[in-house]
Order: C-alpha cells, then structure tokens, then sequence
C-alpha cells in the first residue's frame, strides 16, 4: 500500500467533508493505493454521523471524549499499513497532484523521514508556518520578541519561520507544521509517533525533532500546494489556545533543552513577557481606568498643594513621594476590594461615593503611624474628597469617549448592540426578525445565534445570520465578535445552563460588559423584579419583553452587606464558640470554628449557598448555613440535587440581608 492518511477532526463537518472529497480525488488522480482514517475527539456537530455515512469506506474512530491532538493521531497510526503515513488536517484541501508528489519524493529520498507541501491560505497567499526552525535560544528569543516580525528577511532574526528562505525551492528545513505531515515507514518505526505529553501545538516541532536526531531529514517540498484554513478546529473549540501553547512550549524545553539552563530561563522569562502582555490585553479596560485614577489623583494632590501653599510641592520634603503614593495605593485598593474596576463598574460613581469613607479613615489612621505622612495630616480630606471628585470625572470622560466611538444616546452615532440569541427554534427566529426590524436594527446589531450542539454551525437562519457556536464556546464567541448582549428564550436553555455560561462569559472575558436577557414567557415574568424592557411599541402587533438575567446575590451593594455582615457576626462568634471548644471539645465544634476562619478569609459566607453538583448555581460563596439547610426535608426523606439547585438559584436571584438574617436565625433556633 503506497499510503495511509490519518485525519483528526474536532468540530468541522463542512471542512472535514472537503478534505476527504479532496483525499479521495487526490489518490484517484495519482494512481495510488491507500487507506484514510478519520480520529473524531468528540465533536458535537455531527462529523463522526456524517463520515459513517457519507465516507463509508474510511476507517473511523469515534471518541467520546477530546484526547488530543498526538493521541488521537497514534490511535490510527497504529493500524496504518502504507509505506508512508500522512499526518492531515481536516480544514485541509489537497492539490490534485499533491500525494502522488509527495509519495514519488518519499521514494526517491530514502533518508528522508518527514516532508510536508507549501500549504497557502484561503486567499492564496503562502502560509509562513508550514516550515519552520526549531526553537534554540536565538529563534526563540527572536520569536517571543518579536524581532522575526521586524526583521523577516534576515537569517540572524528570522531563523524561527525561516521567511528569509525562498517559498519555490525545495530543501531540508528543521521542522514542519503539523497541517501536513508525510511520514516514511523506516522513520516511523524507529521513533514511534507523537509525544502525547502534549495535548495541542508542540507535538510537531518535537516528532520532527526526534526524527532528525534519528539520523533522518526533514524536507520542505515547493512542487505541490495544499490549501489549509489555518485555526478553524482551535476557533471552534472551547479551550484556551495561549495558555495550552505556552504549556506545551514549556514541555518541549524541559525534554530537550533542560540542559542549558540559560535558555530555560530566556525561554520562561519570554514567555512570561507575552503572557503579561496578553494579561494586559485581556484586562486593559481596568488597567487604563487604574492608571487613570492614579493620575487624577496625583494631580489633585499637585492642585491642592499650588492652592494651599503657591507651589507645587509645598509640604515638607518628609512628605514626598509617600504623599503621591499611599493615597493612590490606598484608593486603589478599597476601590479593587468593592469591584469598582470590573466591566460592569467601570462607568459607574457609585463605587466611588462607597470607597471614599473608607479611604478617609484609612489615611487618617495611618497618618498616626508614619510620621512620614503625619504632616499633611490637614490635607488628608481634601485629598480624599477632591480625589473623589476627579475620579467621578474621569469615568464621565471615558463615557463620553465610548459615546463618540460606539454611539449612544445624545450622541449623533446611533449606539448598536452587538447582540447574540441562544437557539435556533421558532422563538429565537422570531426574536431575531424583531430585532432586524425597522426602528430596532438601529439599535441591535445582530450578530449570530447559539445552539445547543455544533450540528448547524455556520449555518445562515435569518438575512445570512449564522450559528457561530454552541454554549460551550459562548465566551470564545463573545470575545472574538465583540458581543455586547446575549438574549436568552426561556425555552431553549434551563436557568442553570444560563448560570453556566455566564459564570464563564464572566471568568473569561473580563476585558468587556456583556448583558445578558431572557424574553420570558407569561409564567416567568413573576419572577423577576427587575427592569423589563419591550422591544416593540404598546401599539405594534408584536412586542418583546426583555428581561435583565441579573441576581441579587451579584450586586456591589448586596456583596458588601454580606461581607459586613459574615466578618461582624464571625468575630463575635469565633471566640465564643472556640472558648465553648476548649472547656468541652466536640468534633461539630472544631468543624464550625474552621469554617468561621473561613469565612473571615473571605472564602466562605456564613449564609451562602449550599454544595451542589452543577457548577452553573454557583453564583456566590458557599455558606456554613443556606437555604436547604433550613428547608424540611423532601418526602423522599432527603433534598435531591435538582432541588438544592432550585433552592440556590432562588436564593441568589432574591437574596436580601433580611433573609440572611432570617436564615442564621432559624438556623440556630431550630430543633
């Protein structure tokens, strides 16, 4: 058999199914013998139901579950019987020529171990990754730094692309990109497949690492060309790319450069760069507003001093530069603690009007413990008050800013919101023409839908609107189109798959304020005590009721009384109980006291929730005491996990200081 072709797919039907097409009319055309294997790592849009049916001739894997790029392609390699093995991507569209080229150079070239083709985009322009340098300490440097990008046709700076080659030659290159991947028999039996220490990336450079210490080459070959549409499999996964790069980075410098430790520590520290910097990235809405906030109040602190003493730098020379950094450390700070520099507080005076108190009594007190500090104790409040002022104003600009850049209202750009719908069903259709309509397509930009699985993944529903995903990738979805509001049927998804996706849209993808809606049904409006917003005027045939998915539990002013009220009651309660400990011990005692510790850690509440098995009810702390704990048992003679969840999510959507209150109180005096 002249060869086997491994293919492993994660979530791209349509794409699997022209590499396949283009694989079957690519060994026709070459005369060759061959046989195909399809690995599916449990996509959920359909793939391994199309292959079986459309492919039957393929030897198919269906995983249950994603086990990774290498593993999955060791199953297949495994089984495979050509002279040479064919590593391909499934977002791939072979050359008609392109495996007859590529088995003829196999042949003529015995020392050949691995080759691979020029692999170009969809728009046909050469795709610089398809042959690449391994990465010494000089490429790696060069690559995290970004001098390759600068430098592209310089052989000191580019040596880790290798953009400073010819793309119409053929020569023996480092390694290739794991896209396409021909491997001969002898090679393959001398050094086995994949490393499957590495889940995803990594696992390319590393098998063309081994195969050259091998004694093989490794050949980039120009005289054929495969069309591959770089990062669709990574885009419709749920996984974060960076951080699973980074970490298989990490893998391949502790095999095989452990030994030189000085390029352990260049590589790290590099990565360490790129991973602050893609931080930075991500949380650069509240690092701009921080540094904002220093500012403002560094010039507060100047204006105070020219009014009060007509200079600038009027106190004593004891005073400085503590002067300019304990107020700005101090009002960061409480400002972090009362969530001031989250996305949906960001805009917002109200943090500052709650943190001002608080920064007053704490730079009063210290003005008693520094003496460093102690002269300007006279300034202390109109420091803080004018620096409240100043902070108040710099959120009305950045308001003012996002008016001009994104419209809103008073602003001669209408504002859009960049709007998902979660379904693809009678309801979520009929929300989306109401949204499209005229009056309200000013005001929503709709950009796609969410679907319960990948079945009808970029499929066009409504004017050409596609399904961009399912809930798993809602987060990714949000990020990568910029959505600003997701809607929810209340008939597609339950409140717990709501909570989910939240939870996880809030964990990753802080950088940005997303709204999240239900269009109830008539039951479900009771619900809510919140803000209902219609959609449609009181006198159109139509209207659409949106509803805020907002809980109590969630609010800053909620959070705050909860904590005040966890470390009042727990200071109370700590000593009394450890006391109660020492004098007649008891294993429920010991128990309790490690759980007020707990929460005087902030890592408990004393009411909260109660454990549950479904991570999407988990919108606050877990209490020492909750709702089911003071609920009478369900007839089956115990709460079951549905209703623990019931309970938990009403908690959180009602939550109130009375009914903490009433919860500890009934807790402690029941029998």
């Amino acid at each position: 058999m002249d060869i086997s072709i491994v293919i492993v797919n994660y979530n791209v039907r349509e794409f699997l199914r022209g590499a396949l097409e283009s694989v079957r009319r690519s060994l026709a055309v070459g005369g060759l013998t061959g046989e195909v294997f399809v690995v599916d790592n449990a996509s959920r849009d359909g793939s391994a139901a199309m292959v079986a049916k459309d492919f039957p001739q393929v030897k198919l894997y269906a995983l249950t579950e994603n086990i990774g790029f290498g593993r999955a392609n060791n199953l297949a390699m495994l089984e495979a019987k050509g002279d040479s093995i064919l590593i391909l991507n499934p977002d791939t569209i072979l050359g008609e020529d392109t495996l007859r080229v590529m088995v003829n150079f196999m042949h003529s070239h015995p020392k050949a171990g691995l080759a691979g083709c020029k692999l170009l985009n969809a728009d046909g322009s050469f795709q610089i990754s398809c042959r690449r340098g391994f990465p010494t300490p000089w490429a790696s440097f060069t690559k995290l730094f970004g001098l390759s990008s600068f430098f592209p046709n310089s052989p000191r700076f580019a040596q880790y692309n290798l953009t400073y080659l010819p793309v119409d030659q053929t020569y023996e290159i480092d390694a290739l990109a794991g896209a396409f991947m021909i491997m001969s028999r002898e090679a393959y039996e001398k050094v086995g497949g994949f490393d499957e220490d590495y889940f995803m990336y990594g696992e390319d450079i590393d098998l063309c690492y081994r195969v050259k210490k091998a004694g093989f080459g490794v050949f980039y070959v120009h005289e054929t060309s495969t069309i591959h549409f770089k990062g669709e499999s990574t885009r419709r996964s749920v996984l974060n790319e960076v951080k699973v790069f980074y970490e298989a980075m990490h893998i391949f410098v502790q095999k095989h450069y452990g030994k030189n430790p000085f390029f352990t520590v260049l590589l790290r520290f590099g990565i360490a760069v790129r991973s602050l910097i893609a931080l930075l990235k991500k949380y650069r809405g509240a690092v701009s507003l921080a540094i904002s906030d220093a500012i403002a109040v560094t010039v507060t602190i100047l204006l105070l001093s020219r009014w009060t003493f007509g200079v600038w730098f009027g106190l004593p020379e004891i005073d400085y530069p503590w002067i300019f950094i304990i107020p700005v450390a101090i009002s960061f700070l409480v400002l972090t603690g009362l969530g001031a520099y989250l996305p949906e507080n960001r805009r917002r005076s109200k943090p500052i009007i709650l943190a001002m108190p608080a920064v007053l009594i704490i730079l009063s007190s210290l003005t008693y413990f520094f003496k460093e500090f102690a002269s300007s104790r006279s300034l202390v409040l109109e420091i803080t008050g004018a620096s409240a002022f100043a902070m108040v104003f710099v959120r009305m600009l950045f308001k003012f800013i996002d008016r001009i850049r994104f419209g809103g209202e008073g602003s001669a750009r209408p504002f859009l919101r960049r709007t998902l719908i979660a379904g693809t069903g009678a309801e979520s259709i009929r929300i989306a023409s109401l949204l499209l309509g005229s009056g309200f397509a000013r005001r929503y930009q709709l950009i796609g839908f969410i679907d319960k699985d990948l079945a009808n993944i970029d499929k066009p529903l409504v004017s050409n609107i596609t399904v961009k995903g399912d809930l798993k990738m809602l987060a990714k979805v949000i990020g990568q189109e910029k959505v600003t509001q997701v809607i929810f049927p209340s008939d597609v998804f339950s409140y717990s798959e709501m909570l989910a996706a939240m939870q996880q849209v809030s964990s990753e993808v802080s950088s940005q304020e997303v709204n999240f809606n239900v269009v109830p049904q008539a039951s479900d409006v009771l619900l809510s005590r919140s803000k209902i917003e219609l959609i449609a005027p009181p006198t159109a045939p139509e209207s659409l009721a949106l509803m805020p998915l907002e809980y109590n539990v969630q609010k800053m002013s909620h959070r705050i009384a909860k904590r005040t009220l966890d470390i009042f009651c727990a200071l109370i309660a700590y000593p009394l109980i450890g006391l109660a400990n020492i004098l007649s011990r008891s294993d429920k005692r010991s128990a309790l006291i490690g759980e007020l510790g707990q929460v005087l850690k902030g890592k408990r509440s004393l009411v909260g929730l109660s454990r549950s098995t479904n991570e999407g009810t988990k919108l606050a702390k877990i209490g020492v005491v909750s709702l089911a704990d003071i609920t009478g048992n369900h007839p089956s003679g115990a709460l079951r996990a549905e209703d623990i969840d019931q309970m938990n999510i009403y908690y959180a959507r009602h939550h109130t200081i009375g009914m903490d209150i009433e919860i500890l109180l009934r807790k402690i005096f029941s029998k």
